[in-house]
């Protein structure tokens, strides 16, 4: 047996990756991530939630109203969630998605225990503090809500989180006077901003 017939066979060299399958690959690993986050904040539910608390300070303005400022701020509040809520459906739908889905819950889950400390603490201080501690105390659970959610969410959702806390911050230095303009430029206007920015970037 010749040298040339002992010799064993050179084993084929292994098949690189052709630029389709690293496609693939990220499409899966893009699949993947985007089953962890909450998508379906509808930015015209933000919109209008926003124009929903600009009629509330509105409604604040007239001086036969203002005396019952909580009233008119605890129905805008169920009305926003309302409006909200009926977005978010329609966006899950044309998503193909469910608000039954992990992610969903976990994002509903994270928000509402901010919902249930703000009422409870609304009621229990409402008579006994300033105006402006509880414009701040309802900007900064909101806030607070919004950017824990903002870990399930789109980035923007975090951001407006922090905006809200900052705003809150700020609410609790200021005269009492000075509460519905901030209330209008929390819930009113960085609402709207949301909204747009998801809008944009967010498919709506």
């Amino acid at each position: 047996m010749t040298p040339a017939q002992n010799r064993k066979p050179t084993p084929p060299a292994p098949t690189p990756i052709d630029a389709s399958a690293l496609e693939n690959l990220r499409y899966i690993r893009d699949t993947i991530a985007a089953a962890g986050t909450f998508t379906t904040v509808p930015g015209k539910g933000c919109i209008a939630m926003g124009v929903t608390a600009l009629v509330a300070s509105g409604l604040e303005s007239v001086p036969a109203l203002a005396p019952s400022w909580l009233p008119i701020w605890v129905g805008a509040a169920i009305m926003a969630c309302a409006v909200a809520l009926f977005f978010m459906e329609e966006k899950a739908k044309a998503q193909g998605l469910s608000l039954r889905r992990a992610v969903a819950r976990r994002f509903f889950m994270t928000l509402v225990p901010a919902f249930v400390a703000g009422g409870v603490l609304t009621a229990a201080l409402v008579h006994h503090v300033d105006r402006n501690a509880i414009t701040g105390l309802w900007l900064l659970l909101y806030g607070s809500g919004l950017a824990a959610c903002g870990v399930f969410a789109v980035r923007a959702v975090l951001v407006a989180g922090l905006a809200f806390m900052a705003l809150g911050t700020v609410a609790l230095g200021l005269p009492a006077s000075w509460a519905p303009a901030i209330l209008a430029l929390g819930f009113g206007g960085l609402h709207i901003a949301l909204g747009v920015i998801i809008i944009k970037d967010h498919g709506g």
